[in-house]
């Protein structure tokens, strides 16, 4: 049966977007250095708000692969309920987003230390344009414009009939999502920039040190002075802002609408002067700002923001009108990067490993294919398709449904965009089954257990109406192994469901058996929420928290016996002396060719050849059917923690190491520029290392996955194959080409 997550039909008509052949760079490449992967410190953080919201997707999602064809359908529009909260799936709707260019100034903060050490310093500036000309070099991949002006920016970001992020993002989503949008004159902020983009920052500010959310606030504010100076009154900017804010991202009022105002821009990005951190920083270096996506001042939440909807964030002048969510870029990094940014303001995790490497690399726009060009363009000036694991998140992807092990045959349309037949297939496997010694309840047969794992959001929430009490404390016992300073648990209170206020301190560490209390007290003769969130960061977890014989005295007791009653589980589950969970996974085959964005795989993956060079060359990725692994156990995709595992894996159909002339292993990009099935052959290479050319010789198609017999993991690269689990289950290519048909069926 074919499926999309999304309520609306797939666009079969869809010449206006897709048949013009895209437009090519007409700029010279050129660049400082290859960029720069993110270490499992700067992989794009999440803010409370992002991950609560992150983990309500996660499990009205994972209901795509329930076999349960009614809980499955119940996922299939636009939002739908988790517990009490609704979450929003289906991105469907035209966003505005409001884009602030900034240039850095020249103050230098020489005082504020850090260890001992200076925290920010840095020279003065930059100013914009002073990126420089990399042409008479060689380096032919840097993306470089004489002028960086305000029409260059409007066109990358909101034309249409070629190279924009707009027409990405039409594409990638069939025409369900549009954006239109604002760009600003350059402004001037009055720091430089290692002042906001200083990497020299406390172990609690995790990946993006927080000084960069000054840029924000700076960027905004300059903006509104620069509004005011051409005699504008508050009143009029407010007027100009509030066309940008129509979409309540977090549904803060917890009513299930998410297009009304929530105080606060839909998407705010700066474009910051200089090169981007991910690209080495230019002459800012380390200084420079890294491209990412967060929420400003989110440790403010409860304490800032609109009236009604206090949730952090910095106010642009006296408007009333906040950021919370934004992203950044640098000056030239291109829709690539761009894309990327804007993929997780969507709500996409990265598909790249925190640490090491994975097979995804230029397979997706969430790992490397925000880096591709045309032949001879500058890197990042093109995007590569999303992977059809992201468009599924965004409600873009139409899909047929197969089962393991079991015969059926499906014809697969191109994976870029929406045809008459279905984009991928998704085949549904048995669920991963883990179970965790944790330990009698403190009394009866039941507890509550907060489940284990790596970034999770877990919360076990119930309303408590504390209409007649004049005084109240919630009581419990519990029992945890918290990963020390890394995880917690929280107590949290809230009067509309949607807002949340800490009480009691949260806990971390061992404890068997022991009696929380939480004062409640200021909530009397109110109805409030009441909830436990377990947070955990992305490795090193333990078995978690435990919780039995909950009350208030004189309201309620519930000693976990006579089931699920008035609470809310979200990751949480009742269970016994062994916890046991159930982690849904699945193989996704799609087909790629080159059309659409994924055009730019044939053009856009490079490497850099010669020793001290800035040189690169660049291969085609192959065509043929993509099969994925799915595993909903895992949150991430760093493969150096669990080789061979991941959330979102392509399986490489070959996977014996390619290796350079010298005998060393060529790096993972290129690892897997074959990895497809299909009859076709693949390309013969011919690249180099260290200027030493290497020949790899075209090789015949593979048409055949096997997860029984077949093996997909070597331990000679144990962070790039997959290991499949034995379903019994094979996919066979039976035709290649832009209408491909494969076959499911027993090994």
């Amino acid at each position: 049966m074919r499926t999309t997550l999304s309520a609306a039909a797939a666009l079969v008509a869809f010449a206006a977007l897709v048949t013009p052949p895209l437009t090519q760079p007409v700029s010279a490449a050129t660049a400082q250095a290859p960029p720069a992967k993110k270490t499992s410190r700067e992989i794009s953080p999440l803010s409370p708000q992002q991950r609560e919201q992150a983990a309500l997707r996660r499990q009205a999602v994972d209901g795509v692969l329930s076999p349960d064809a009614a809980a499955a359908k119940a996922r299939t529009g636009r939002s739908v309920k988790v517990g009490h909260r609704y979450v929003e799936l289906a991105q469907e709707r035209k966003d505005q987003i409001f884009v602030v260019l900034a240039e850095f100034g020249d103050k230098v903060d020489n005082e504020t230390k850090i260890d001992g050490q200076i925290k920010y310093g840095g020279q003065p500036g930059p100013r914009h344009n002073a990126i420089p000309d990399p042409r008479g070099t060689d380096d032919n991949h840097t993306l470089w414009r004489p002028d960086f002006n305000r029409a260059s920016y409007a066109k990358s970001y909101f034309a249409t009939g070629g190279n924009s992020l707009r027409d990405y993002y039409r594409l990638q989503s069939s025409g369900r999502y549009d954006i239109d949008g604002y760009v600003s004159d350059w402004v001037r902020v009055p720091y430089n920039e290692a002042r906001y983009g200083s990497d020299r920052c406390a172990p609690e500010e995790g990946g993006i040190c927080w000084n960069n959310w000054d840029l924000v606030r700076d960027s905004a504010n300059a903006w509104y002075d620069a509004e005011k100076a051409k005699g504008k009154t508050a009143e009029q900017i407010r007027a100009e802002l509030a066309k940008y804010d129509v979409w309540d991202r977090y549904d803060y009022d917890n009513d299930g609408d998410f297009d009304e105002p929530d105080g606060y821009l839909d998407h705010y990005q700066v474009v910051h002067a200089g090169v981007d951190e991910t690209w080495g920083g230019g002459a800012q270096g380390a200084d420079a700002v890294w491209a990412h996506r967060y929420f400003a001042y989110w440790p403010e939440r409860g304490q800032t923001g609109p009236d009604g909807n206090r949730n952090g964030g910095t106010q642009i002048g006296d408007t009333g009108i906040w950021i919370g969510d934004y992203l950044t870029a640098g000056e030239n990094s291109g829709v690539g990067l761009t894309a990327h940014e804007y993929g997780h303001d969507l709500g996409l995790p990265d598909l790249y490993s925190g640490a090491g490497d994975n097979a995804v690399n230029f397979w997706s726009l969430m790992s490397s294919g925000s880096y591709l060009s045309s032949r001879t363009g500058p890197l990042g000036e093109y995007a590569g398709d999303l992977d059809a694991w992201s468009k599924l998140q965004l409600g873009w992807l139409s899909y047929d449904r197969a089962r393991a092990a079991t015969p059926s045959t499906h014809t697969l349309g191109v994976g870029s965009y929406n045809t008459r037949d279905p984009q991928a297939l998704v085949v549904d496997l048995p669920p991963r089954e883990i179970s965790t010694p944790l330990g009698r309840p403190y009394q009866g047969e039941w507890q509550w257990w907060s489940g284990k794992g790596d970034n999770l959001e877990q919360t076990l929430t119930r309303q408590i109406d504390l209409g007649r009490a004049t005084e109240a404390t919630l009581k419990a016992h519990a029992a945890y192994a918290i990963e020390q300073g890394y995880d917690y648990l929280y107590a949290e209170v809230s009067r509309d469901g949607a807002s949340w206020t800490p009480v009691g301190q949260p806990l971390t560490g061992q404890s068997d058996w022991r009696e929380l209390s939480y004062d409640l007290s200021p909530y009397a003769g109110a109805k409030i929420w009441f909830r436990f969130r377990y947070s955990t960061d992305s490795n090193t977890s333990e078995s978690g928290f435990r919780v039995d014989g909950i009350e208030v005295p004189g309201v309620f007791a519930d000693d976990v016996e006579q089931g699920e009653g008035e609470w809310t589980a979200v990751g949480f589950a009742r269970s016994g002396e062994v916890g046991v969970q159930r982690f849904s996974r699945a193989y996704l085959a799609e087909n790629r060719r080159y059309t659409g964005y994924n055009a730019y795989l044939r053009t856009g993956p490079y490497n850099f050849g010669w020793t001290g060079s800035q040189r690169v060359e660049h291969y085609p990725y192959q065509q043929g059917v993509l099969i994925w692994l799915w595993d909903a156990w895992y949150g991430d995709n760093t493969t150096r923690n669990h080789p061979g595992e991941g959330m979102i894996l392509p399986v490489d159909a070959r996977p014996e190491p390619l290796r350079w002339t010298s005998g060393t292993a060529a790096g993972a990009r290129l690892q897997v520029f074959d990895a497809p099935f299909g009859t076709e052959r693949t390309d013969r290479l011919r690249l180099h290392s260290a200027g030493v050319p290497a020949v790899f010789p075209a090789r015949p198609g593979i048409p055949v996955f096997d997860d029984r017999r077949g093996v997909y993991w070597n331990p000679d690269l144990p962070e790039l194959g997959v290991k499949v689990p034995d379903t019994g289950t094979r996919i066979s290519v039976l035709r290649d080409g832009e209408r491909a048909t494969v076959r499911v069926s027993g090994s």
